[in-house]
């Protein structure tokens, strides 16, 4: 059951039938609640409920506290102060004395002395909502990696496929109250390493509103389930007619780790009970001179230092560039760099390139390092060579040695980090997940290549600081409000005595930048006109993935050239004493 059904079950087993009917004196022997109880000991497990007129709290206490008459000394369990205080009190002699008050110190119980809290309900004036709010032991969510995100309202951690998982869900029903849940497993091991179990206390009174508690006459009687380790005192209260108004429950739960001891050690040592699964993929295998299926289990492929007739661990597999596209798609989830992948903190792959073909390609080795999963994702797009493997690959992954070709993306993010070292406050990194998150366009694609634009755009473009840009125009006595960052940056340059072919160097590729990204956002719709540039730039570069290359080229040289006007102060008709004439106030 998880968090959802859990507050659906709470809503449907506090609709009460119409006093005096034998639905109504059904409900008042709490059967469905004791059930609710039963039905949340696995999936999400609630923690804390205060909804309506059900009240369930847990607490964590070792395992070896149940012994001898535990069940009575739990039933002696009062109201719950489950945080820290101070007080004072005056001594004998009349002296101020002070004191720390610990959580469960005012119950009866002895086991309680020794348990743990595992959610505060805390309450701040100051937020404004007068709401009270749940917070989670940080003993239990330090331990197991868990960090509360507030739009989940969850407290969460990454799972094995780099996905956010919410393992304690706090539920702040319209209706009032809160409800907590943990995910089973995490509880399990939890309990696991403490050496403990879970004792959920629990309390509710079913009544009609119209009524009330009515206490008359009451009959009293214990419940028991050892089996289930749910034990309880409950009562049924009559009006003075002997019509039962009324009822209330009032007990424990034990929940224990289920889980074999030997999936909770491999929990432990973090190893896979099940072995890893292994893809094969269409491969050159070069050692033996030919196109194969070969398996990208580590055990099947053989390497330079042992002689065997098994394929070389580096027989490179060939794929449709689709496949990168999953990644730079969701570029909050994957790091998606020139040479390699990473999923969070979840798997990581050593190194790709792209061959003259437009494949992607990497070497078996790597792909069996993925996971089992993600290796079928990689499967989907595998096919034969059309192409060896690229120049730059050779040289960096089997000759050892430096690629010092000139590749045009590398060099653009090299450049604009010169330019943000420099003096002037010409241009800034806005955001520096976009350095990442800019890569070549490597479909045919419309929508990939619109959305590299866009992040070129916003990396490049927006970077500009037309507060600067505006002071120096000013300066220079060729300010125009009109203009933008890009074209006032034109007329600075004109100004500064610098040609007309270098102006247009460093201006058009901007300009098309900005230009491609206002044509193609999301919100233009006149599709002709897309259609229109789309095919013109297709008869100029022969496809998409060249004209993105060959524009982040021109971008680049031209801001190179930018950097080499800066380092000849062209920009140095400031105030005196250099002053920023982004601070005149206009």
């Amino acid at each position: 059951m998880d968090a959802e059904q859990i507050l659906k079950e709470l809503e449907s087993i506090s609709r009460l039938p119409k006093l005096g009917t034998e639905d109504y004196n059904k409900c008042l022997e709490q059967n469905d609640f004791l059930q609710f109880l039963l039905n949340t000991r696995a999936g999400d497990i609630p923690l804390y409920c205060s909804f309506k007129a059900s009240f369930v709290y847990s607490v964590i206490v070792p395992s070896k506290s149940l012994k001898g008459d535990y069940v009575q000394d739990l039933l002696k369990w009062q109201s719950f102060q489950d945080s820290w205080g101070y007080g004072y009190r005056f001594g004998k002699r009349g002296e101020l004395k002070h004191f720390i008050s610990k959580p469960f110190e005012s119950n009866y119980s002895k086991i309680l002395a020794q348990a743990q809290p595992v959610t505060f309900l805390r309450y701040f004036e100051g937020k404004g909502d007068k709401k009270g709010y749940i917070e989670v032991s940080q003993f239990l969510t330090h331990l197991h990696g868990l960090h509360f995100m507030g739009e989940r309202k969850a407290y969460c951690r990454l799972n094995k496929d780099g996905d956010i998982e919410e393992v304690i869900k706090i539920l702040y029903p319209p209706e009032g109250g809160h409800i907590t849940t943990i995910k089973q497993d995490v509880l399990d091991f939890h309990l696991f390493l403490n050496r403990s179990v879970l004792i959920r206390f629990f309390d509710r009174v079913v009544y009609d509103k119209g009524v009330g508690v009515d206490q008359k006459d009451q009959q009293k009687a214990d419940f028991s389930d050892e089996t289930n380790e749910i034990y309880a005192h409950r009562g049924i209260l009559f009006n003075q007619k002997r019509e039962a108004t009324s009822s209330w429950i009032r007990g424990f739960q034990v929940i224990r780790n289920r889980q074999p001891r030997k999936v909770m050690l491999a929990r432990l040592t973090d190893k896979d009970l099940e072995p890893k699964k292994y893809e094969t993929f269409i491969a050159w295998d070069w050692k033996h001179k030919r196109v194969d299926e070969l398996s990208c289990d580590p055990r099947e492929l053989g390497n330079y230092f042992v002689e065997s007739d098994k394929p070389f661990e580096t027989s490179p597999a060939f794929f449709k560039p689709d496949v990168l596209l999953k990644y730079k798609q969701d570029t909050e989830k994957y790091n998606l760099d020139q040479r390699n992948i990473s999923c969070r903190n979840s798997w990581y792959l050593q190194t790709y390139d792209i061959n003259e073909a437009g494949q992607v390609f990497t070497y078996l080795c790597y792909l069996g390092d993925l996971p089992h999963n993600e290796q079928l994702h990689w499967k989907q797009y595998n096919e034969n060579p059309k192409a060896g493997i690229s120049e730059r690959a050779l040289k960096t992954d089997f000759k050892a040695e430096w690629d010092i070709s000139y590749e045009p993306l590398s060099e653009l993010k090299s450049s604009l980090e010169e330019l943000s070292k420099s003096k002037s406050k010409l241009w800034a990194c806005r955001d520096s997940s976009l350095c990442t998150q800019l890569n070549y366009v490597v479909s045919n694609s419309v929508k990939e290549w619109a959305d590299e634009i866009q992040t070129l755009d916003k990396l490049v473009v927006e970077g500009f600081n037309y507060p600067y840009i505006k002071g120096l125009g000013q300066s220079l006595n060729c300010y125009d409000p009109k203009l933008g960052s890009i074209k006032l940056l034109g007329a600075i340059l004109k100004a500064k005595g610098i040609n007309n072919q270098e102006i247009d160097q460093i201006i058009s590729p901007l300009g098309e930048i900005q230009f491609l990204r206002t044509k193609f956002s999301a919100h233009v719709s006149d599709t002709t006109e897309k259609d229109q540039i789309r095919k013109k730039i297709i008869s100029e570069h022969g496809t998409l993935k060249s004209h993105f290359r060959n524009l982040v080229e021109r971008t680049d040289k031209g801001i190179k050239l930018l950097l080499a006007f800066m380092t000849d102060a062209y920009m140095s008709n400031q105030r005196n004493q250099g002053d920023d004439p982004a601070d005149t106030g206009n």
